[in-house]
């Protein structure tokens, strides 16, 4: 082979190589499952959303995001669940907004929640949990609420388990920026992120609220079910599925849900892209167990302070706030010794500002919580005599 038919057979090898690498890359890049979105009838700026999840056994997918909870608005985000690599997890995240005059950071973190920055698509602060876990044909609760402080606004991230009862605090954010509260509909929605759209993935959604600013609750009685049309052309994510996709509503022995499958040879479309689907709701707010106080001690701290301690029962609502008042009667009547109120959900103590030896002969300290949908806990009243 003469020097020039080697250097020509180089270049066409070189063409070769890289016209089927591109190729292989162009098919896998197209094998996503289609990412699916309902968009629901709450239109209106709130300051809390509910959404309830759960994942079919046969909806379950490696690499899928199956979000309940996305909002806009200057506190932008999305909170869901995930099938993970490395497990089962709860994820909520906030991006960050030129009218935020400072960093978002975490003001609390539950037990095994870890937080980090993120950048790709926006930058903001994203958290998540691969502890607590969640399992198939199970519902979970994911509650998220703002509220303001100072000139800043908080956001706070809960769930449910569907099979223990048992409510967790996953995280506190705190946005630095005044009555950053959710925008427009909220949005659900499942994505593949690694081009692996032969497996099926199914989200199933119910129980949807939001309260408005006035403190009316609005339950989403419908919404707007669609695929990214744009993600099903030749050359994009989801080409080599753009007819293996389906929506609406079903309905099983506890009645009717939301659903979206993505992915999967085998599903196909019982309805058009996009299309309107409605569950017919007649609460007026809603029906999880209101917050209940357990029991609370008072205990020497050092140098004759007194601390606080209380707990709260796991299977009724998260604490919100709480007010602590100090009395020279058991009744609570007359002016108080002192009152504390604060917003602080994941506080269980507090220090009181009252000192041993006490002027009074007796006293008595009251307790009183809110949870985080506002409901009003029982009082619990702790005596002089059983400070430990």
């Amino acid at each position: 082979m003469s020097v020039n038919s080697s250097v020509v057979f180089m270049v066409y090898r070189f063409i070769f190589s890289v016209c089927f690498t591109a190729s292989a890359f162009v098919a896998n890049a197209q094998d996503s499952a289609p990412s699916s979105h309902f968009v629901f009838d709450d239109n209106f700026d709130g300051d809390i959303v509910i959404n309830e999840v759960r994942v079919p056994k046969l909806g379950e997918a490696l690499y899928t995001y199956y979000e309940a909870l996305g909002w806009r608005g200057r506190a932008a985000g999305y909170a869901g669940i995930q099938a993970h690599p490395r497990g089962h997890i709860y994820i909520f995240s906030i991006w960050d907004h030129k009218a935020h005059t400072a960093p978002i950071r975490a003001v609390h973190r539950g037990a095994e929640t870890l937080t980090q920055k993120f950048g790709g698509e926006g930058t903001g602060l994203k958290s998540w949990n691969f502890k607590l876990g969640w399992e198939t044909d199970s519902w979970y609760t994911l509650v998220a609420r703002a509220w303001p402080v100072g000139e800043h606004t908080f956001y706070g991230y809960w769930v449910r388990s569907g099979k223990t009862g048992h409510w967790t605090h996953l995280v506190t954010m705190d946005v630095a920026a005044k009555e950053a509260y959710f925008k427009g509909s909220t949005d659900a929605f499942i994505e593949d992120w690694l081009n692996t759209g032969s497996k099926p993935r199914t989200t199933n959604l119910r129980g949807g609220w939001k309260r408005k600013l006035d403190g009316q609750w609005h339950a989403f009685g419908g919404g707007r079910y669609s695929v990214n049309r744009w993600d099903l052309v030749p050359g994009k994510r989801s080409f080599n599925f753009k007819t293996n996709w389906n929506g609406g509503v079903a309905r099983d022995e506890d009645g009717p849900f939301y659903f979206m499958t993505a992915g999967g040879r085998d599903t196909k479309p019982s309805t058009s892209n996009p299309s309107q689907h409605s569950i017919k709701r007649t609460e007026t707010k809603p029906g999880y167990a209101s917050i209940n106080l357990k029991s609370a001690k008072v205990r020497l701290v050092k140098r004759g302070e007194l601390e606080l301690t209380w707990e709260i029962d796991p299977k009724t609502l998260p604490q919100f706030a709480y007010t602590i008042t100090g009395h020279d009667n058991s009744s609570g009547e007359g002016k108080p010794l002192f009152r504390i109120e604060q917003v602080e959900p994941h506080a269980r103590s507090a220090a009181l500002p009252i000192q041993l030896p006490l002027e009074q002969a007796q006293f008595f300290i009251h307790l009183r919580c809110w949870d985080i949908l506002g409901n009003q806990s029982n009082l619990l009243s702790v005596e002089q005599q059983n400070v430990e």
